[in-house]
């Protein structure tokens, strides 16, 4: 998958990366775009990213092209009218896809943001411990990056030590790294933190014992926010799609008691909401309870 990846990203850049990279060298509207890239950890340089959104753009056209207007005449029985909609709907849909595309980076921003700011507490109260039994140095993250537990900090944690043992670059300096590609406000502050305490000789398990219970009562406010969100949801779930079904259904049932309305039109309604309206609404209620789900719940 991962070399199917980079075959893609290869392609694109060779069909519009010369003529890509001349434009954005003279742009400063793209530095949030290339900053945004650089924090989602997608594994791309502004150049490559842009090459693949022009791609992808062009591809919807010409396979939508010929798709629509085939469609399209079969509707209308109108070749030119079918040529030139495709054409027009197809641009359209290119365009949409294109701008849609540009906004994924800072999409997995936010979400790599979410993903540290959840378990960063307990990473943290990790830290606190290790930090009391030895100086301060990359063994501080040594053991926590091999704990897939801690997620998004795990792999903060293995590029801090790759970079001191892999690129013999200073552990203050790997911190400073660290803290410049993170998306997380509060872990970014903590790593500077953490810098400036070692770089003035201060006691560095004080100070994360002091971070921890810090990022542990944000928590703590973050559950009890979930809490309400979740009861929120769940009074609307009820009420607008539990009760509001069996109400249609009810109603529908009355209609066609006092025969105002078609018997089969009635039955297609409440199998339509039966089999298509309540699955999809308890798996829309499913997916949005995880979205704003903290970490560990």
């Amino acid at each position: 998958m991962a070399d199917f990846k980079e075959q893609i990203i290869t392609f694109a850049y060779s069909l519009f990366g010369k003529y890509i990279e001349d434009y954005v060298s003279e742009k400063k509207e793209f530095k949030k775009l290339k900053e945004d890239i650089q924090i989602s950890n997608i594994g791309m340089t502004l150049a490559e990213f842009l090459c693949l959104v022009v791609t992808a753009g062009i591809v919807c056209f010409v396979i939508g092209t010929p798709f629509l207007s085939i469609f399209i005449y079969l509707v209308t029985q109108d070749i030119f009218f079918a040529l030139f909609l495709s054409v027009f709907g197809a641009l359209f849909s290119s365009f949409l896809i294109s701008f849609s595309l540009l906004y994924i980076p800072n999409m997995m921003r936010g979400e790599r943001n979410k993903k540290i700011e959840d378990v960063l507490p307990f990473a943290l109260s990790y830290l606190s411990i290790m930090a009391g039994s030895q100086n301060p140095s990359v063994s501080l993250f040594k053991t926590i990056a091999k704990f897939d537990e801690y997620g998004e900090v795990s792999i903060e944690a293995k590029k801090i030590v790759e970079e001191v043992e892999l690129m013999d670059i200073n552990f203050n300096d790997a911190l400073v790294h660290a803290a410049e590609r993170t998306p997380s406000k509060t872990f970014r502050n903590i790593l500077w933190g953490m810098k400036s305490t070692i770089d003035s000789g201060g006691n560095l398990k004080q100070f994360l014992e002091e971070a921890t219970a810090e990022a542990m009562n944000s928590y703590k406010i973050r559950l009890t926010k979930y809490e309400g969100q979740i009861m929120l949801l769940t009074e609307l779930y009820l009420t607008a799609v539990i009760v509001g079904s069996i109400f249609i259904i009810v109603l529908s049932v009355i209609f066609s008691v006092i025969g105002g309305m078609d018997n089969e039109m009635i039955i297609t309604m409440q199998l339509i909401i039966i089999i298509l309206v309540l699955p999809m609404s308890a798996g829309g209620f499913i997916l949005i309870e995880r979205g704003i789900a903290p970490a560990q719940v």
